[in-house]
């Protein structure tokens, strides 16, 4: 084993580690450096925005103005959490420098605040660092914790195990912690997620997912459906019925992951239900705006340094342009190009229902508006589905992106589509 010294810190209040003091001081390098990464990509995103709506304009006129003011909004309130997130990232690492290696403190907030910080992170860059110590692996988590999949463990997270499973996988830039966004809270004072309440009202076990959304779509797939196996096979009693529900690209992920059953894996024939919420199946709008502009950039010797900068995004976020599910949609393609290259045939499992709900921000999801806006991040018709004449779809008005991770009328459509009963709960917090 390897020798570490130890000294009390600077007012005495106990021993720690060179190895923790290192630790903390590069943590705080770490968190400023990143705040700062993060303030360029916004001033240079905004910079490069004008410049491409102006040049947009120039042709299109008027009809640039919608796509304009849905830009405006996702950016401002992107770039505004992530701030807010990582300023309190970064006076925790510079507390614990300060403290000369004083572990942070182990709260939940603390833990919520890291967790939604290395997120954004790994979702701008996340296929970069893939190979490191900071890059989320795909886990199951539950109350704030990684949970082993043992069958220790695991009847120690769930100590009231059902025999039918429902699986949350969140979306780009996310974590598990998401789907308690706005939530009512019990008796208890707990925050309620659609699977907190599955729990309470029926014979279910909820199992949230955590991943790194900056890698490559089929590789989650790939590395879900592993998870899935895992877990069947370490339940604490035999699993009758599982169900899929993703977000956004969590979406995408779960029909990777279906798409990749290995011959003869167990886990497949348990599933008899996916429902995705606002997953962009025909591509995200942004990203295929992105994608053009930097080609745009990146013909002329002025404006190449930008389009080094928007190349650098991480392969999840390309996967976003149009919807890829396996490697094939982009092995062997040039990352960069606009072209679809998705292979159309796509073999799902027969015995499996699909439901596919998109969000839109205006109250009447049939209107032109709603066609034009979608939910401000995914167009109405991309987050219908890939087969329209097998998959069922609803339309959701006056419902945006984010509300799809927790609104009363989507559990209720969940828990109608499942056979759920759909207790009655107070209305989420603002």
């Amino acid at each position: 084993m390897e020798a570490s010294t130890t000294r009390h810190d600077d007012k005495g209040r106990g021993l720690v580690s060179d190895a923790e003091l290192t630790a903390a001081q590069e943590a705080q390098e770490a968190g400023t450096a990143v705040r700062a990464l993060t303030g360029s990509l916004r001033d240079a995103h905004g910079a490069l925005a004008n410049l491409g709506f102006g040049i947009a304009r120039r042709y299109a006129g008027p009809l640039v103005t919608p796509v304009e003011v849905t830009h405006d909004f996702i950016a401002h309130n992107a770039y505004g959490v992530a701030g807010r997130v990582l300023d309190h990232g970064s006076d925790l690492f510079e507390s614990a420098a300060s403290t000369l290696g004083t572990r942070l403190p182990a709260s939940r907030q603390v833990a919520r605040r890291l967790g939604a910080t290395s997120a954004f992170v790994q979702g701008l860059g996340g296929d970069h660092i893939a190979n490191s110590p900071m890059a989320y692996r795909m886990t199951l988590r539950r109350s704030g914790r990684d949970v082993p999949v043992t069958r220790a463990a695991l009847e120690q997270a769930y100590p009231d195990h059902a025999k039918s499973l429902v699986f949350f996988v969140h979306g780009f830039v996310g974590t598990e912690q998401m789907w308690k966004r706005r939530a009512a809270r019990d008796d208890d004072g707990r925050r309620l997620s659609y699977g907190r309440r599955m729990e309470a009202a029926g014979d279910w076990s909820a199992l949230w997912v955590r991943y790194n959304t900056g890698q490559r779509v089929s590789t989650n797939g790939r590395e879900l459906g592993n998870l899935i196996g895992k877990v069947v096979d370490a339940w604490p009693e035999p699993v009758e019925r599982i169900v899929l529900v993703g977000h956004s690209m969590g979406g995408l992920v779960v029909h990777s992951s279906l798409l990749q059953i290995p011959p003869g894996a167990r886990w497949g024939e348990l599933v008899t239900d996916t429902v995705t919420l606002g997953t962009p199946y025909h591509g995200a709008l942004l990203e295929r705006g992105v994608t053009k502009l930097t080609k745009e950039f990146d013909r002329h010797l002025a404006t190449r340094w930008a389009a080094e900068i928007l190349r650098y995004r991480s392969g999840g976020v390309k996967d976003l342009r149009h919807g890829n599910l396996l490697e094939d949609d982009w092995a062997g393609h040039d990352p960069d190009d606009p072209a679809d290259w998705r292979q159309v045939a796509r073999a799902h499992p027969q015995h499996i229902r699909h439901l596919a709900i998109a969000g839109t921000v205006t109250g009447d999801p049939h209107s032109a508006r709603s066609r034009l806006l979608g939910d401000l991040v995914v167009s109405r018709r991309s987050a219908r589905g890939l087969d329209a004449t097998k998959w069922d779809s609803l339309l959701l008005g006056g419902v945006n992106h984010m509300d799809l991770l927790n609104h009363p009328r989507v559990y209720a459509v969940l828990a109608d589509r499942l056979g759920v009963e759909a207790l009655p709960l107070r209305h989420p917090r603002g």
